[in-house]
């Protein structure tokens, strides 16, 4: 029988938390961007290796003031998910400096029972006047161990695996092969892509002001047809979605389309088109 356990990486925002899944799970998964909160909802996926299972759950990252109804609804996801995790990563950019949403995270990792590593990441980044280390080695006592990484380049990622494993115990997972369940649909992650792409391109223009949806996915033999709208709240933002001449629209339907021939190995035809829905942020969940 391996060791099997249940994961949540958490930290302020842009610590590289989803970056980290990715590299754990050697594909991406989650998607990343420059912008808070990219990470809207706790996504889980399932690690296997020749020790154990572990189902990581990748949390959004913890903003400290949020006014927008967005950002309120994303800052009680995190703590969602600790309700039955065995081990906690709370994971800090030390090429950045220490600001107030580190002690609201660490306010929420206390009340867990949970075993929790101390995870420094950013490594490669935190030179010379960017080296924040010092700023967090405070937190050390509050946790069971303390690893440094880069989850960009992988380095010592391995070493967290290991030591995750040092705290798990044996037993079966709460799910079979084949039945881990995974929060987003094939829709919802070809969404999700469709999104990451829009931040890429929009940069800060409109970082809440925009949702993904995908309609319709028809697989025709020769090629896999996707339908699926960005949504915003305001005429101007579409305007600014689509660009002069639709040039935006363009970039943000070109990028996601070749990324997803990428991933499935299938040609891919996707008919995006921009919406204005005022209403949209009230029913997200």
């Amino acid at each position: 029988m391996k060791k099997y356990g249940t994961v949540a990486i958490m930290g302020r925002p842009n610590t590289g938390k989803s970056t980290l899944l990715n590299t754990l799970m050697n594909q991406k998964v989650a998607i990343t961007s420059p912008l808070p909160q990219t990470t809207r909802k706790n996504v889980s996926v399932r690690y296997e290796d020749e020790k154990g299972i572990i189902d990581f759950v990748d949390t959004p990252g913890i903003i400290n003031k949020v006014e927008d109804l967005i950002g309120r609804r994303v800052n009680l996801e995190a703590p969602k998910a600790l309700g039955s995790v065995d081990v906690i990563i709370c994971l800090v950019d030390i090429s950045r400096e220490k600001t107030d949403e580190e002690n609201k995270v660490i306010g929420i990792i206390r009340k867990s029972d949970a075993k929790k590593i101390l995870v420094y990441n950013k490594i490669d980044k935190a030179i010379g006047s960017k080296d924040h280390l010092a700023e967090y080695n405070y937190l050390e006592d509050e946790f069971d161990k303390v690893i440094s990484i880069s989850a960009i380049k992988n380095k010592n990622v391995k070493s967290l695996i290991n030591l995750i494993m040092d705290f798990l115990k044996e037993g079966k997972p709460k799910y079979g092969k084949g039945e881990m369940k995974i929060p987003m649909t094939s829709k919802e992650f070809i969404a999700e892509i469709i999104r990451e792409k829009a931040y890429l391109f929009l940069r800060k223009e409109i970082p809440y002001s925009v949702a993904t949806r995908v309609n319709d996915v028809e697989d025709k033999e020769d090629v896999i047809v996707i339908k699926a709208e960005i949504l915003t709240n305001n005429e101007r933002y579409k305007k600014m979605i689509i660009g002069k001449q639709g040039k935006k629209i363009k970039e943000i339907g070109y990028n996601a389309r070749k990324e997803l021939e990428l991933m499935s190995g299938r040609k891919i035809y996707l008919e995006l088109v921009v919406r204005v829905d005022k209403h949209w942020m009230e029913s997200f969940s």
